[in-house]
């Protein structure tokens, strides 16, 4: 019996949007089982609580315009840079949620469900991409497999979604899905302008919610535009997405930004300087690709030349400072305190020599990803596909990204899987055809080898066998760190009912997650736009705990309660304390000093202090009245 030619999941477009469908649905299963039992322990990392701090003020009745948040660093208060258009996302979902259950179990359902939502948009761009790629570069055929195989890819790596996992509310999630369908509006071919119109809109939500990929998305822009200039046909792609990429973000910025702000200028989110150069880029390249439509490809070069410098000109004159990036106005006493040693931004190799296997995990899907680029540029009609050479730079771009700083690798993983699955595709057809195996046996077993989740953990465990075998202590296991329950929930009960809220002295990580848990202000919170609140919370920290100098120093703050956690005493917030200061006192359990009053049990996960009540000088005695004797 003949077994039948590989599905063509693609044709019609409902078979890609039911493959996307039936992909999401196993992640969002094995995913929801996985990590759904843990959101009633944990409110996730700190951006994940402070999201949920953000949606939970926005339900309780705070105006969509008031994001000026004074629980954190009080008295000053904080604007947060983030996209209010996902606060509005996920408190309407909450809503919705609460019409049929109570509000805990809708905010419960909220965090289960709202990032799996993103799977399948995400899924379904990489999926139109495998696709494009799959087909031949004349357009006029296809590779059987390459949209099956991406489908099998995507459903059984997990490796793939720990931005998509339940209670990632943060904005991984949504920047990275918005990234992947400009690239898949980017490929389309043909005269149909839905792909460019995709391109735009996406574009220009992706740099609303966050500026993180804006790298990724300005290459795939520069990418249509650069198809105009050797080709003058493609005039009306270049012009509706230059349209559609002005819209989307002149729109977006109007709605998440208070119309007092609409003015001001910042380097590390949607403001106006970078909205008039996104519009300027918008609406230059679609002027250009009318006027310039017949002219000669230098001719369009120079004038897409031009526009980028008008964009550019429009960036840096609004707001020269920005030219140092988006870190420009992060004040530089915090960037040694805090920012160099947030885990996220470690570069690949600093994680290689502290965790081989995570590093050897990081960087499987990015060399695979290589290797399938070099097989299908073996051919001299496929490096001249317009898609091929997108996703190739994509490749690229996103592998320099993660290698760069570990946060970004997740880019990578996503943008390999299109060209993994079109190159194990093509090797299956070249097999199946030369030596007449069945279609579908070697498209199924090439994709398996293909596989970048099998070479992740054979490294993994190499590597781990390695060390065994060179281990000075005979291979045996190194005593465990001890168990970090510093951002679970229930640490902090005993200072939610501590009493009257009040401002806490607090460790950097910790902030979003007392703000959850407690009616409490803090201090310290991880975000670059709170320095003010970061050194003076240093400043406490490293105070003498016993010669009144931080006591004057917290009560100079008003500083109500105190809350340590000692798992992280090796943490980098640590680093250039004495031992007298408060922070390394309280994390040696040493009696803590008699200005503090200590809430919670010695073996509890968090220290838990209220700064006690200063004592009140006795009134002196009152002096004889003159001439009368006692």
């Amino acid at each position: 019996m003949r077994l039948p030619e590989p599905p063509d999941l693609a044709r019609p477009r409902w078979r890609l949007a039911l493959t996307a469908l039936a992909v999401t649905l196993v992640v969002a299963v094995v995913l929801g089982f996985r990590d759904g039992p843990d959101l009633v322990k944990s409110l996730g990392d700190t951006d994940d609580a402070m999201r949920l701090a953000l949606v939970r003020e926005l339900l309780n009745g705070q105006g969509w315009w008031q994001q000026h948040l004074m629980r954190l660093q009080p008295p000053m208060g904080v604007y947060m840079h983030w996209s209010r258009l996902l606060d509005g996302g996920i408190a309407g979902l909450e809503r919705l949620f609460a019409l049929f259950v109570d509000w805990p179990r809708a905010e419960w359902l909220t965090r289960l469900v709202w990032p799996m939502l993103w799977i399948f948009p995400a899924v379904i761009g990489m999926l139109a991409v495998a696709d494009r790629l799959g087909e031949t570069p004349d357009g006029t055929g296809k590779v059987p497999g390459a949209v099956l195989i991406a489908a099998a890819m995507l459903m059984i790596d997990m490796a793939l979604y720990p931005q998509f996992r339940p209670g990632r509310i943060d904005h991984h999630d949504v920047q990275m899905t918005f990234c992947f369908l400009a690239l898949a509006g980017a490929v389309q071919r043909g005269p149909s302008l839905k792909g460019p119109i995709l391109a735009g809109v996406a574009t220009g939500l992706g740099v609303a919610i966050g500026l993180e990929a804006l790298v990724f998305e300005a290459a795939i822009g520069a990418a249509i535009a650069l198809r105009f200039v050797f080709d003058g046909g493609q005039a009306r792609a270049l012009r509706a997405y230059g349209l559609a990429l002005a819209a989307t973000t002149t729109l977006a910025f109007c709605i998440q930004t208070p119309p007092w702000r609409w003015a001001v200028s910042a380097c590390d989110a949607l403001a106006f300087n970078s909205t008039a150069a996104i519009v300027v880029a918008g609406l230059a390249v679609a002027a250009i690709a009318v006027v310039a439509r017949g002219r000669t490809p230098p001719i369009r070069f120079l004038a897409l030349g031009g526009g980028a410098i008008l964009t550019v000109g429009a960036y840096l004159g609004l707001d020269p400072h920005c030219i140092k990036g988006p870190f420009a106005d992060v004040d530089p006493a915090i960037r040694s305190l805090w920012l160099v040693h947030v885990q996220e931004m470690r570069p690949w190799p600093v994680v290689f020599q502290r965790k081989p296997e995570d590093a050897l995990t990081l960087a499987a899907a990015p060399l695979m990803g290589l290797i399938a680029l070099a097989w299908l540029g073996r051919r001299r009609t496929t490096r001249q596909d317009p898609a091929f050479r997108l996703s190739a730079g994509m490749l690229a771009l996103t592998t320099a990204a993660g290698f760069s700083g570990i946060r970004m690798s997740g880019y990578a993983d996503w943008v390999a899987i299109p060209l993994l699955a079109a190159a194990a595709a093509d090797a299956a057809d070249v097999v199946a055809r030369r030596y007449h195996r069945e279609a579908l046996v070697t498209v199924i077993i090439t994709g398996l080898v293909a596989m970048p989740g099998i070479y992740a953990q054979a490294a993994v465990w190499i590597d781990q066998t390695a060390t065994k075998l060179t281990a000075p202590n005979g291979g045996k296991k190194a005593e465990p760190e001890p168990a970090d329950h510093c951002f679970q929930n229930w640490p902090y009960r005993t200072l939610a009912k501590a009493g009257p809220p009040g401002l806490v002295l607090d460790e950097i990580d910790l902030g979003p997650v007392i703000l959850d848990n407690t009616s409490d202000s803090v201090l310290a919170a991880p975000y670059h736009r709170m320095s003010w609140g970061m050194l003076a919370s240093r400043s406490v920290w490293a105070a003498n705990a016993d010669d009144g100098t931080a006591e004057a120093k917290a009560r100079a703050l008003g500083i109500k309660y105190v809350v340590e956690c000692d798992a992280h005493r090796h943490h980098a917030d640590r680093l250039g304390l004495s031992a007298d200061s408060l922070m390394k006192r309280l994390d040696e359990d040493e009696d803590q000093p008699d200005w503090l009053e200590r809430l919670n049990p010695p073996e509890s996960a968090v220290e838990v202090f209220r700064v006690r009540p200063q004592a009140t000088p006795a009134p002196a005695p009152a002096a004889s009245p003159k001439g009368r004797s006692l």
